[in-house]
């Protein structure tokens, strides 16, 4: 008992460290990059499908890219494959007219995208875990040239990250862990069209198991220094976050509950939080649902329906609704699936924003457990 609560203590003391490293950081007022967004993305389904919440729950191969520490929480779940689908996004921007009248005058076309990536983690003889992963994000239609003919084949816009983690427990029931991912990034922008840039970025977390049926952990995402481009001008930061996460378990008969909570502060536009729960029976096959709302700054591009050019603006988007998912282990199989809602720009004072096309979004992942 002496020993958990010595474990709480740290694990305390490591969130009020954690929050102060991140709030202080000058990158969170700053234009983000592509890339920024990119890394937001890569929660495993199961978790998208319990509304993104996964900081003091999140396990195995999954965990990387998610909470590092929670790889080395099980024994198992050596590799999971994931892939993700966003849907081409229109929404058109009226503002009130001289005749007090709401006119359309600029238009948001987020084109498809979609990313894939691998994780897999195995165990060490001293008792820690190490963990390998790699993600490839796409958007748009690949192309066999580019604007300028020169052969590519290739997405105008893509995102790479080649990753390692290492996870271990480090007194009783606490479990720490890190992962650094490498990054490359090319962005279609018109006025950046081609650009590739460079650059890491690392992920801190710590899981405290409390009895059998409680968890609380806390993650430290994306400390970056931002992608090195050849244009200074080119969006290049990525935000740094502190998230907290909780989560119960309990097993009664054939049936076991699972619940989730995560915030993720500061809550300037709102609260950003994510909650769910999943019911499994006998192991085999489980349901899930969630609820979620996440908010963040954008600077993107708007296409003006009256002038016909392109501009770039600042705005705030904004994720949240009913996330539901499903999951099933066939063997040493492992199959799961979600759905949640699509991030959508927010209307600022006298505007109203119409969501053309493009409603949900997608997650799939297949794992083998040993």
């Amino acid at each position: 008992m002496r020993c958990q609560r010595v474990n709480i203590f740290i694990l305390a003391f490591c969130l009020l460290d954690a929050f102060n490293l991140a709030s202080a950081a000058d990158v969170n007022g700053a234009a983000q990059s592509a890339a920024d967004v990119f890394l937001r993305r890569l929660t495993a389904a199961p978790h998208q499908g319990m509304g993104g919440s996964f900081v003091g729950s999140i396990t195995g191969a999954n965990a990387l890219n998610g909470n590092p520490a929670g790889i080395s929480l099980i024994e198992g779940n050596r590799f999971v494959a994931h892939a993700a689908r966003f849907p081409r996004t229109v929404a058109v921007v009226s503002k009130v007219n001289d005749v007090e009248r709401h006119e359309d005058y600029g238009r948001y076309d987020l084109r498809a995208s979609g990313f894939e990536s691998i994780n897999y983690i195995e165990p060490m003889d001293n008792g820690g875990v190490v963990g390998f992963d790699v993600t490839f994000e796409y958007e748009g239609r690949f192309s066999r040239v580019n604007h300028l003919g020169k052969s590519t084949n290739n997405f105008p816009a893509n995102n790479l990250a080649i990753g390692v983690g290492y996870g271990k427990r480090l007194i009783g029931e606490l479990f720490i862990g890190g992962d650094a991912k490498w990054i490359r990034s090319k962005v279609h922008e018109s006025e950046y069209r081609g650009h590739i840039g460079h650059g890491y970025a690392y992920n801190l977390g710590a899981i405290q198991q409390v009895g059998k049926e409680f968890r609380f952990g806390i993650l430290v995402r994306n400390l970056s220094n931002g992608l090195s481009f050849s244009d200074d001008s080119i969006p290049d930061k990525i935000r740094r976050d502190v998230l907290f996460g909780a989560a119960y378990q309990r097993h009664h008969k054939d049936v076991t509950v699972h619940v989730a909570f995560d915030l993720n502060p500061p809550f300037e536009d709102g609260i950003r939080t994510g909650f769910g729960a999943e019911v499994w029976y006998r192991g085999r096959i489980a349901g899930r649902i969630g609820y979620l709302r996440h908010t963040e700054n954008r600077i993107g591009s708007i296409f003006n329906l009256e002038t016909e050019d392109t501009e770039v603006e600042y705005r705030l988007w904004k994720m949240e609704g009913l996330t539901v998912g499903m999951g099933m282990n066939l063997g040493t199989m492992n199959i799961n699936a979600a759905y949640m809602p699509q991030i959508k720009p927010q209307a600022n004072t006298s505007e109203q924003i119409r969501i053309d096309r493009g409603q949900s979004v997608y997650y799939f992942s297949i794992g083998r457990s040993h």
